[in-house]
Parts: C-alpha cells; structure tokens; sequence
C-alpha cells in the first residue's frame, strides 16, 4: 500500500479523538498531491468508514433524544392521570355535599 495505511488511520484517530482541525489540514495536504488509484480506492473504503460512524453516531443521538421524549411524556400522563383522578374525587365530594 503506496497510499500511507499509518496517514488513512492517523486522520480517523484525529477525528477520533476530536481534532478536526489537525484532521482537516492533514486532509488539505492529501488533496493537494496526486492519488495513485489505490490510494483512491482506500480513501473511498475510509469515506465509507467515516459516514457509517457518522450515520451511527446521528442515530444514537436521535434515539437518546426519542427515549428522553418517551420519558417526559409519560412522566406528563401519569401528572395528568393524577390531577384528573383528583378533578373526579373532588367532584364526587360535590354531589355528596348536595
């Protein structure tokens, strides 16, 4: 492998670790020079690589947020399952008043 394997595995382990500037200038510099068409092929198995954990990571931010919403609202209906058992409580008290 012409294309450096240790370069491919750098720039993942900088967006990794969260340097996307570092991994970006070192991006710039490969697309500066002339790929050989194996060094194309790997870039495109690292694109492929990037956008599956990108999708990933999407979806796991989606479903936090989902659970986080399922959550909330059934927090909401048992208040409201609560306060309507008490609006009929307090209405039975009224007619038994009567």
């Amino acid at each position: 492998m012409i294309m450096n394997q240790n370069v491919l595995t750098q720039f993942e382990l900088l967006l990794d670790a969260g340097q996307v500037e570092e991994a970006k200038a070192m991006l710039a510099q490969l697309a500066n020079r002339e790929l050989s068409a194996e060094e194309r092929a790997e870039s495109k198995v690292l694109l492929a690589r990037l956008y599956i954990k990108l999708t990933n990571a999407i979806n796991e931010a989606y479903l936090d947020t989902l659970k986080d919403g399922i959550e909330k609202l059934k927090a909401l209906n048992a208040r409201e399952k609560a306060f309507i058992e008490k609006v009929k409580l307090a209405k039975t008290r009224l007619e038994l008043q009567k």
